[in-house]
């Protein structure tokens, strides 16, 4: 039996201080799976943004057309006088397009100063709605066809908006949530629009009833 030395006091604090905290190794892989983790966090962020402002387009055109469609309805002769077609590029007119008060409740068939008033209440309905579609959506504006002569009333609306900064077809463009939204709603547009259109207008499609 050969005697146990005692390990020297010194070797053994060397060798305590080599086992207490992490290697430069360790604190990089930190540093690096708590920077993906906070990349995904901010893709899936600026994703939902996307994602959000689309919605609230959609909804706040599906508002727009039910008040137009509203006032179609309201007056009929108008529709089927052709007074609610809209092609893309009308305007609203400089000052707002009124009707007297005291014509609303003739015969929408009559005619006042030389025009009918359904034809008057159309025009009023008309201006107010693109006033409305150019406030409320960037750029906007809209194409609606309507067949007053058909067996069913109704009329196909379309809402165009421009999308800012959108890219142009590069292939960091298709990468990004932005542009990709911006194609899905280009399938949506009007097959009236020129090539030039389609390359800066997002569009969406809404069939009416009335």
């Amino acid at each position: 039996m050969f005697p146990t030395c005692p390990i020297p006091r010194v070797t053994r604090m060397r060798s305590i201080q080599r086992q207490q905290g992490a290697s430069m190794i360790e604190v990089l892989v930190a540093v690096l799976l708590v920077s993906i983790g906070l990349l995904g966090i901010a893709g899936l962020s600026g994703a939902t943004f996307s994602y959000n402002k689309t919605s609230q387009v959609r909804l706040t055109g599906m508002a727009l057309v039910n008040d137009f469609a509203d006032r179609a309805r309201l007056n009929v002769a108008g529709y089927d006088r052709g007074g609610y077609s809209i092609a893309l590029g009308d305007n609203y007119q400089s000052s707002p397009v009124t009707v007297a008060a005291s014509n609303l409740g003739l015969d929408p068939s009559v005619a006042v100063n030389g025009n009918k008033i359904a034809d008057d209440l159309a025009a009023a309905d008309v201006d107010q709605f693109l006033r409305s579609v150019r406030s409320r959506l960037p750029l906007g504006d809209a194409v609606v066809v309507s067949r007053p002569s058909g067996a069913t009333r109704d009329m196909d609306v379309w809402l165009l908006w421009q999308q800012p900064q959108v890219g142009s077809g590069s292939a960091d463009d298709l990468k990004t949530s932005d542009y990709q939204l911006f194609m899905a709603g280009q399938g949506n547009c009007p097959n009236s629009l020129s090539a030039a259109d389609k390359l800066v207008y997002s569009c969406m499609y809404f069939k009416v009833g009335l």
